[in-house]
């Protein structure tokens, strides 16, 4: 639902799960319903994630995590989501092949020292696949999201792994910018076990990705003389049944084939803090999504 774009945040109550055995995933138990709410921080580090000292744990099975603490010298962004009926949300007539929306409140740092909060909404489609996001809208305006079938070879359990070669997508980011990417990435999932998080402790199958991306702008002059933009993503998902993505954590490192930026590294850490239902908090955030936003 989220691994590409990439890759994209409780119960009632939450009861720990046994570790002594690893956790088979399946669309189902990755859907979101109507009703949950979560919030989740999002930290961003101009450097590789090895420089920022934030342990992810080792691949393997019936592993702990820790992703309690935030990493240092990070700028942080909070996401407070609740999933909504279309009904609810502005405009959603725009998006037909949507089946609920999910409302989101952005808190981020300003130029002057405070703190700006974004309204936006993500609309969503159930499939086969799991639940899909099929536009957003937010000051940009309307932005549809295209369709993307990855070949994730469902049920999600410890060992399986796939690649994604000579994968070309166009997007549009905002009314009239759009961006055209070939991709090539692997997905392994490397480890099972137990991560504990500021919203509790559960227990999770992480996904491994890695891979390219070599994306043009358009529509935007500033963007499109950037000339070919070449992103290597490192990442990582922790997913858990009954919420989807807790955890995600994306290295990524950026050269500018015009030559007008020089290279960049920045790592975004993005973290499950509360949570009053059962949802899937970064699955309202795509991969893509979050990676955007931080390059902005």
């Amino acid at each position: 639902m989220f691994i590409v774009r990439a890759l994209a945040s409780i119960a009632l109550v939450f009861l720990p799960l046994s570790a002594t055995a690893q956790i088979t995933l399946s669309p189902d138990d990755l859907r979101l319903s109507l009703g949950m709410t979560w919030e989740q921080e999002i930290a961003t580090v101009p450097s590789s994630l090895e420089d920022t000292g934030f342990d992810i744990g080792s691949a393997g099975a019936g592993q702990s995590f820790d992703l309690t603490n935030s990493p240092a010298n990070s700028i942080l962004t909070f996401i407070r989501s609740s999933v909504i009926p279309l009904e609810q949300a502005p405009d959603a007539a725009s998006f037909p092949n949507a089946d609920y929306a999910v409302h989101n409140i952005t808190t981020v740092p300003n130029a002057i020292g405070g703190t700006d909060e974004i309204e936006t909404y993500n609309y969503f489609q159930r499939s086969a696949a799991g639940d899909v996001a099929v536009g957003a809208e937010g000051p940009a305006g309307q932005v549809p999201i295209p369709l993307v079938d990855i070949g994730t070879p469902w049920p999600l359990e410890f060992g399986k792994s796939w690649t994604v070669e000579n994968f070309f997508l166009d997007q549009t980011l905002a009314p009239g910018v759009t961006s055209s990417g070939l991709y090539d990435y692997q997905y392994a999932v490397d480890s099972w076990g137990e991560i504990r998080l500021p919203a509790g402790t559960f227990e999770c199958l992480r996904v491994h990705q890695t891979g390219t991306g070599v994306v043009t702008f358009a529509g935007n002059a500033q963007l499109a003389s950037l000339g070919e933009v070449t992103a290597e993503i490192d990442a990582y998902g922790w997913y858990v049944r009954g919420i989807g993505a807790v955890a995600i954590v994306v290295e990524t490192k950026q050269t500018f084939a015009s030559g007008i930026l020089p290279p960049t590294t920045a790592t975004q850490i993005a973290r499950l803090t509360a949570i009053s239902s059962p949802a899937t908090a970064i699955a309202a955030e795509s991969w893509g999504v979050l990676k955007q936003k931080f390059a902005e």
